[in-house]
This record gives structure tokens, sequence and C-alpha cells, in this order.
């Protein structure tokens, strides 16, 4: 069985050889640049390079040596564009604080401080600091951004000011038809697209906009069907030039959810957000085989049945240590309806802390919850950080090669 065959069987609620698998396809299913020339060596893989697509996240990308070694049946379609203005426009070698180097962006300029720390702008000139990564740090820091719960002031733009996104040009069409289709014909993995429109989260912060939603419901109902119109528009252009050679979008990565509950009431969010975002589902599932697909951290019990309900298929990163997300719960009350990607190991404890042996022991019970019926891609919960060991992250792609439906 081919990676795109038994994917499409897992996205579609049927067993294959064995569940499907993911590292990398996405910025919230890969891991730390920190780590990844250590997991290299210990399959046995020389050459290459460690190369940051993400230097906010640090995320590095994986090659397809270590695609093929973990048994991955994913590819992401590269994003053109990166963090902090910078484009996949050629690279350059840089030596960060630890004495490793890695391949970055061209455009990769940091500013170095006294003490070693590294500032970084955004957008062509780079001349104001948006972010820091201190020495001995792992990632970029946000510079100058209020705390969400810093400021109760409800935000609010008139709807003569709103703004929604412009369609697609017929020249980006058409050189992402060019791109993504060569892609799909060099690769039998199935492919993963962050594409040019998104589930809107609305306007002002999460938590303002929570604030928002509960003092002016109708008028943040009215915003979101207006952003999810304009995105359908985009997605029924993009889907129609690409779509053929796609099987997951990725639609949203923001977070609803804190460790122990909803960041605002769920009833809101059904309200006011559900609506705008079945309109941009809808337009999606225009082309059926192409899967939804939202990354939504923290306790979210709340919410995830207006997600189904609003046409997403897939739901990452699964955090069933948060309060309300339990495991079996999830997969007998929406497992024949979402396609659950991560939940594979808890990684705020057994990833990072425990031994390889608690890693498999622990990602079996999860393959045995989350796997009957297909609709499971193995994957942690979020990216792989820099404090896990190497040997755990072979431990769990392992044990998922190796698992076989009862």
């Amino acid at each position: 069985m081919t990676p795109r065959e038994r994917v499409r069987r897992i996205l579609n609620f049927q067993t294959a050889d064995r569940p499907a698998i993911d590292l990398g396809a996405t910025r919230m299913t890969g891991m730390s640049a920190w780590t990844y020339g250590e997991l290299k060596q210990a399959l046995g893989l020389s050459g290459g390079a460690t190369r940051v697509i993400d230097l906010f996240q640090m995320l590095a990308e994986v090659e397809e040596p270590v695609l093929n070694a973990l048994g991955c049946d994913f590819l992401g379609v590269p994003d053109m564009s990166m963090p902090y203005g910078l484009t996949r426009n050629g690279w350059k070698n840089y030596t960060f604080w630890d004495g490793q180097t890695f391949q970055v962006p061209a455009g990769f300029r940091p500013r170095v401080e006294a003490n070693g720390d590294l500032l970084v702008g955004n957008g062509p000139d780079w001349t104001e600091p948006v972010a820091r990564m201190p020495r001995s740090g792992r990632y970029f820091d946000a510079i100058g951004v209020a705390n969400l719960t810093d400021t109760f002031e409800v935000p609010h733009i008139d709807p003569a000011e709103w703004r929604t996104p412009a369609p697609l040009t017929r020249v980006y069409l058409d050189a992402e038809r060019e791109r993504i289709s060569s892609l799909y014909a060099a690769t039998d993995r199935a492919l993963v697209a962050t594409p040019p429109f998104n589930l809107s989260s609305g306007y002002g912060g999460m938590y303002q906009w929570g604030m928002k939603m509960a003092l002016d419901p109708e008028h943040c109902r009215r915003y979101m069907m207006a952003q999810g119109e304009a995105a359908a528009h985009r997605a029924r252009q993009y889907l129609e030039a690409v779509g053929e050679f796609l099987d997951v979008v990725v639609l949203s990565g923001a977070d609803y959810g804190t460790q122990d509950r909803e960041a605002f009431r769920p009833e809101l969010f059904g309200a006011c957000m559900a609506p705008g975002w079945k309109v941009v589902c809808d337009a999606v599932h225009r082309f059926p085989h192409v899967k939804v697909w939202i990354h939504c951290c923290g306790s979210i019990p709340g919410l995830v049945g207006y997600m189904a309900d609003a046409g997403v298929d897939i739901l990452n990163p699964v955090q069933w240590g948060a309060a309300g997300m339990d495991r079996k719960w999830l997969k007998e009350t929406y497992g024949d309806r979402l396609v659950f990607w991560g939940g594979a190991i808890n990684t705020q404890n057994t990833f990072p802390f425990g031994t390889a042996e608690d890693v498999r022991r622990e990602a079996l019970e999860c393959l045995d919850i989350f796997s009957p019926g297909g609709g499971f891609v193995v994957n942690p919960i979020h990216n792989v950080q820099a404090d896990v060991p190497v040997d755990n992250i072979i431990a769990l792609y392992q044990t998922a090669q190796t698992y076989a439906y009862a």
C-alpha cells in the first residue's frame, strides 16, 4: 500500500495496513531544529542539512530520508512565505549560540546584542525589532506585545472599515498549479497545503474577541460571515487550480483552549464563528477528497462539536492531557466525524521525561483507542520540542510503524 493509498483510507474512516504517520507536514506537527541533526545521526543518516523553515518556532524541514525512516505518509507543500517577512528564496548557513549551524532563509540578518541575544525585524528593512532569541534560547519571543489579559477594552471595527482578502490572481494560481503538480508527480505521499485562505479568528485578540462576542454577537456573526465568504471565494479559486493534487488543507492554527477550559463560552463560538467557518468548509468540500484540517490546543470539549458541525474534518493536536479531553470520550463521541491527527503521546510529560519504554507503552494505549475504524494520524501532541530524547522519538515512530489493527 502506498502512503497516498493508506492516507485516503485512514482519512475516510477505513482501516489500512497500519495507521497513517506524520512528521513535518505542517508547522504544528514538525520538530525542533535543535534536535533534528541528532535524530538523523541516530537513524544512521548522513548528508543533507538542518534547514529552518520557521524561525519563530525554529522548526526543521524534514528531509526525504528521515520521512522514509520514520514511515511518514504526508508531505507538506513548502510555504513560500515565512515568519518575519522572509521568503523561500535562497538559503545560507548561520551558527547559533550553541555552535550548531543551520540553513536559514537568505534574508535572515539578526542584530546580535552584546549579551548574545538575537533580534529580528519584520518586512524588508528589519529596522524595528519585533522578536528576540535570548542567548541559550530555542525560539524567538515577540517584543512589545501586550499580554492577552492586560486589557479589558472591547475592540470595535465599524462594518464600513472591514477588510476582506482580495481574490487570487491568475498569475499566482498558474504558478501554484505548476509548483504543486510537479511535487505531486515526484512523490507518492499525500500532500498537505497551507493555502492562502483561512478560517478567521475574529479581531483584537482571542480574549478581547471573546468579550466582543458576548457583548455584540450579531456584529461578530456578520463580521465572520464577511470573512468566510471572501475566504470561500479564494478556496474555490485555489482548489480549482490545485485541488486534484491535494489531500489536506490547513485552515486554522488558532488556539481557543487553556489547560483547563475553553478561552470563552463555547456557545459563542457556535453562534458567532461557526457559521463563517462553515461557508469556507463548504467551499472546500466541493472537492470531496480534500479534507479540512485545523489546529486548536488546550481544553476544548465544548468546541469540538461546533467545529465538526461547521465541516472540519481533522482535529489537531488532540491535547488529551487537558481537562475534559478524555481519549475514549473523543473517539466514542466524534470518531465517526473527525479524524484525530496527533495525540499519540503526551508531550508535556511522557515524551520529554519518560523512557523509551514509557513512550512505547503510552503510544500503544493511544493507538488502541484512536485507531479502530481508521480516522487516526500518528503524531505527538504538537511539535517535537528540543528537550525530547531522540530514543523517545524513534520509539514513538517505530511503535506506529509496527502497529497492526486487531
